[in-house]
């Protein structure tokens, strides 16, 4: 099989979703091509999501060097580029500004966890958003979330 290194945007699709990711679903969600980006697989509602459901935690390689940096939490990356290491959170795509975005990332024991910020209805894609210090329903759900991990 020839092996093809250029990195040219590949078109994921779903026969291509490694068998465990499958298994590992939420009964609420499946994955269907991305509405925000064509090259990629999302995450999409199949029945009504509550506000506040956690879903994680995320699964990859913990990286040293390819790092994120979240104001809060410190310097944090899970690397999911490769399918067979990470699990369904991976596929969940960037919301294109703040608005669109239904999900946000939480660190809880250093793995990350997304949180629905807002009910999520069935057809919707799942998104996630990661300048949350600037949206206050984040923040105050941060807050919550750390004062809730503070008195456990």
């Amino acid at each position: 099989m020839h092996q093809n290194t250029e990195s040219v945007a590949v078109t994921e699709t779903l026969a291509e979703v490694p068998e465990h990711v499958l298994r590992g679903l939420p009964e609420e969600v499946r994955l269907l091509p991305s509405a925000v980006d064509k090259t990629r697989i999302g995450v999409w509602a199949t029945k009504p999501i509550l506000k506040g459901k956690k879903f994680g935690p995320f699964v990859g390689d913990k990286k040293k060097r390819s790092q994120v940096y979240y104001p809060n939490l410190g310097w944090m990356c899970i690397d999911a580029t490769d399918p067979e290491k990470g699990n369904w959170l991976r596929y969940v795509n960037w919301a294109c500004s703040g608005e669109e975005q239904n999900l946000f990332p939480l660190e809880i024991n250093r793995a990350i966890y997304y949180k629905t910020l807002k009910p999520i209805a069935p057809g919707e894609e799942l998104l996630v958003w990661y300048n949350g210090e600037d949206n206050p329903e984040i923040a105050a759900a941060i807050e919550e979330e750390r004062a809730s991990a503070r008195s456990k």
